[in-house]
């Protein structure tokens, strides 16, 4: 069967996959499933997730040279099972024993529930079976998702689908005739009809700016696109098809079509642009201009300035919050957080902050707000909803880029002013790692998955490649001269 991967953002091809509600379910346990390489979204136990009757009888064949085990309870990110931490936690419903390779075991499932489920030897594979009676609803996604169910793997009744919520891609279930809409909308990300699965192509985006070469750059394919003076910042859309970059030599903003490959417009916006930031329904976009401490606002249906915000002195960047509904801005000279209403198009009130203010990014759940410090050489936790500050972390010598992934429970700050890239420990607020990158690390940002951290190292001109759960470099691309900034379809 092939390996299955559901990605909220990219280009989608839509297959229908057959599932028979029969007594007998095989689930093939694939070959190499015990590589922390195959860690990403559903590469383990082929597909991901099945939703079986009751009394339905699901069957796990170990198609991998190495043995496994089919064990109910939660697993561990690969990144704590390295550091020796507990292995996984079972509850005790079922336990396969080891499976050796080409052998089978068998389960009945006799109760209707959510039964994650995960392999002792390798515990970072994890899965889960959904067990529904034909005369009774599946549970609801909040309820599947507090017993251990991942985001993608929740189910929803035959006549339902699933969707993500575009501003902070929780999973619901929706009418099944409603999903083209809400997608047309913006309202929605993705959706996974049942009984179909959404499969995503191969295609992937590394966007840079390279302000020694007045260009921007799609790693992967080696693709340069011609720009302006000083490129500094750049945001894509989510699906990826439309990239904005900003020119802070000749006060621009640079639109560009990458389904084509081209630039399509560029707009003034004020003095000095850094920060530019697409909003998470691709509706509009904001541009941080430092020296006329303004906010452009841009509308991305036709790419003309709408309106300047009045913002503060020495306006950095910009993170929209989850619901799209605020956006926080770095006011450098000022030393705070200016926080701006999306749909007045207004700033609406401040956070104290601390030592020069830079670059900024918002946890997942839209909670805590991270801000770098380059007069401190630290970043600000702040509780958004108190607007209190939690702690400040040290960290390596800035100015600072920095990213919070869409999964897992890691900050990554990078330090202009040094060669490392710091660790942080989303839970803890402790510092767990750094990593040599080379001399000058600038923008960085995690794939959607998570997997991969891509670094842009100005000074030796590359693009670091981290794998982020052992948090060893993998690989090391040649990216152009001087690359600044980076962007990542699915995490812009």
């Amino acid at each position: 069967m092939k390996l299955l991967i559901l990605v909220a953002i990219t280009i989608f091809s839509i297959f229908i996959y057959e599932q028979a509600f029969a007594s007998h379910i095989p689930i093939p346990i694939p070959k190499d499933d015990h590589e922390p390489g195959m860690r990403t979204v559903i590469d383990w136990y082929v597909p991901r997730s099945h939703s079986v009757n009751v009394g339905d009888v699901v069957t796990w064949t170990n198609e991998d040279p190495a043995p496994h085990t089919v064990t109910s309870g939660n697993g561990m990110l690969y990144s704590k099972y390295l550091r020796g931490e507990t292995v996984g936690t079972p509850n005790g419903i079922f336990d396969s024993g080891i499976i050796n390779p080409g052998e089978s075991w068998s389960y009945t499932f006799s109760e209707v529930g959510v039964f994650p489920y995960f392999c002792t030897l390798h515990p970072w594979v994890e899965r889960t079976i959904t067990v529904v009676d034909s005369g009774k609803d599946v549970p609801s996604p909040k309820k599947q998702l507090s017993e251990g169910v991942q985001p993608y793997d929740v189910q929803c009744k035959p006549e339902y689908s699933l969707i993500f919520k575009t501003h902070n891609q929780k999973p619901v279930c929706v009418k099944s005739e409603s999903t083209d809409r809400l997608i047309s909308l913006g309202w929605a990300l993705s959706y996974d009809p049942f009984p179909k699965i959404i499969e995503a192509s191969k295609f992937e985006q590394v966007l840079v700016t390279l302000q020694g070469e007045d260009r921007v750059s799609e790693i992967l394919s080696d693709q340069k696109l011609e720009a302006g003076p000083k490129m500094t910042y750049l945001s894509v859309s989510l699906d990826g098809g439309i990239l904005l970059a900003s020119s802070s030599g000749s006060d621009t903003v640079h639109a560009f079509d990458m389904i084509k490959g081209e630039k399509i417009s560029s707009v003034s916006v004020g003095k000095t642009p850094k920060g530019v930031k697409i909003n998470h329904d691709g509706k509009i976009a904001f541009v941080a201009n430092e020296n006329s401490g303004t906010v452009s606002v841009l509308d991305m249906t036709n790419l003309q300035l709408i309106k300047e915000i009045e913002i503060g002195k020495i306006p950095h960047n910009i993170v929209f919050h989850p619901n799209g509904l605020i956006a926080y801005v770095t006011i450098q000279g000022e030393d705070e957080i200016a926080i701006v209403d999306v749909r007045e198009l207004e700033k609406i009130d401040t956070i104290p902050i601390g030592s020069l203010p830079h670059n900024l990014d918002i946890t997942p759940d839209g909670q805590r707000l991270f801000v770098t410090n380059i007069g401190t050489n630290d970043v600000s936790v702040i509780d958004l909803s108190t607007k209190d500050l939690i702690k400040k972390i040290p960290v390596s010598k800035g100015h600072h880029g920095i990213d919070i992934p869409p999964f897992g429970d890691r900050v990554f700050v990078s330090g202009i002013g040094d060669d490392k890239v710091s660790v942080i420990d989303a839970t803890s607020l402790e510092v767990i790692g750094q990593i040599v990158v080379g001399q000058g690390p600038h923008g960085l940002r995690t794939d959607f998955h998570s997997n991969k951290l891509y670094v842009g190292v100005t000074q030796t001109n590359e693009i670091v490649v981290i794998d982020t759960m052992n948090l060893e470099i993998v690989e090391r691309v040649y990216a152009g001269n001087n690359p600044f900034w980076i962007a990542v379809a699915g995490n812009p």
